[in-house]
């Protein structure tokens, strides 16, 4: 078995990308894209979070 890699922090940009998208569509991609990315980081710390915990 291949060890499990940890690409938690590729989810910040997934949530970017998601926000302009939709920003690009409601004719605001910065709001938007700031928005992704506020939840990008939310999203990443809690995970890493839960991670940590169901490890211990």
């Amino acid at each position: 078995m291949t060890k499990k890699k940890k690409n938690i922090i590729l989810i910040i940009p997934a949530f970017l990308l998601m926000g302009i998208a939709i920003g690009i569509e409601t004719k605001t991609p910065i709001k938007q894209a700031v928005i992704g990315l506020i939840v990008g980081v939310v999203v990443y710390f809690f995970l890493k979070y839960r991670n940590k915990k169901i490890n211990n």
